[in-house]
């Protein structure tokens, strides 16, 4: 008779078995000024295991705010939010998620409009799904940990997200979190271009297409001249983007065919796009597929690219694609009751 043999377990697997007794399944929602994002995941600790839903939905808050006479957001605009809430509500009940380990954040727009706090109090009233408003500092915190869960190098992370209505540049250092921000997005930046530049509204005027090669040198002036000055640690960075199919950032990609950019590839872009109406623009590829965004956005955004990129000096861009901060999200117990 003989004992068995014994084979020890390597200390990583143990610690991976350990984590997955803790599997954890759960629905993070970031409802954004531009389109509203659902991701549905296992997590074991601060680790996202396996993705099983990710779906980002246009829903043109702030382009709707930035058009109201009234600084309200529109009942249309509410009614079509809540129909994409539901729409994704019933991802969650099919995936088997719990109603606790449902999440919900919402950003710059619903702290501007007037109505902003009414239309969240109505998501919670009809879908049941609790929505906390971010402010900017949190929504950087919340932008930095998805960079890091995404980045080959968290540790140097440098994270740009970017929306509807506003965007955060984070970096973490022995101070703790460090964040350039500014009040522009895709919804402030077109308001811009249509109303101060092209003195039209975007009551009558929805799309500033095709625009003039003035119109655009005019535009990069006006978003410069509202940024604030850039940090040091921004000057000749290479800097990790995260954003959806409609962010600004995969826009650059599908342009340029890569993911890896910097401000004279971006110049170049934003030349290719002068001149152009909504009809040609429809046929390039960052127009392509299902739930993008209209073509009247494609100049404003990377108008604003571009003009960051400038003014900060940021040396390259790295995308990441991501669904809005969902990633850092999941992970983040404090938004879990």
């Amino acid at each position: 008779f003989s004992e068995p043999t014994s084979h020890p377990i390597p200390f990583a697997t143990l610690c991976d078995a350990l984590a997955m007794t803790d599997l954890r399944r759960r629905a993070a929602f970031d409802i954004g000024s531009a389109a509203t994002k659902l991701m549905i995941a296992d997590i074991a600790g601060s680790t996202v295991v396996k993705e099983l839903f990710a779906r980002e939905i246009p829903v043109a808050f702030a382009i709707d705010w930035r058009q109201s006479s009234d600084g309200n957001l529109s009942d249309a605009i509410q009614d079509k939010g809540l129909s994409v809430l539901r729409s994704l509500i019933a991802e969650c009940e099919a995936h088997g998620v719990p109603q606790a380990a449902r999440c919900a954040i919402a950003t710059e727009v619903f702290r501007q409009a007037g109505n902003g706090a009414d239309y969240l109090e109505k998501v919670l009233k009809e879908v049941s799904l609790p929505v906390q408003v971010l402010s900017q500092q949190q929504e950087a915190e919340i932008g930095y940990s998805t960079a890091v869960a995404l980045a080959d190098v968290p540790d140097s992370v440098i994270c740009w997200d970017s929306g509807g209505a506003s965007f955060q540049i984070t970096m973490r250092d022995g101070d703790g979190l460090q964040a350039y921000m500014g009040g522009l997005g895709t919804g402030v930046v077109t308001s811009i271009l249509v109303q101060d530049v092209q003195g039209q509204s975007l009551s009558s005027k929805p799309t500033p297409n095709p625009v003039s090669s003035g119109e655009a040198e005019k535009l990069v002036a006006q978003l410069k001249s509202r940024l604030d000055e850039g940090p040091k640690w921004l000057k000749g960075s290479k800097v990790t983007a995260i954003g959806g199919p409609n962010s600004m950032f995969c826009i650059a990609f599908e342009a340029l065919g890569k993911r890896h950019f910097n401000s004279t590839e971006i110049c170049t872009v934003l030349n290719s796009l002068i001149g152009q109406s909504d009809e040609q623009l429809s046929t390039q590829a960052f127009c392509q597929g299902d739930l993008r965004e209209a073509p009247g956005y494609i100049l404003p955004k990377i108008a604003l690219l571009l003009s960051v990129m400038e003014h900060c000096e940021i040396a390259e861009v790295h995308f990441c694609s991501a669904i809005g901060s969902c990633a850092g999200l999941l992970i983040s117990d404090d938004f879990f009751q």
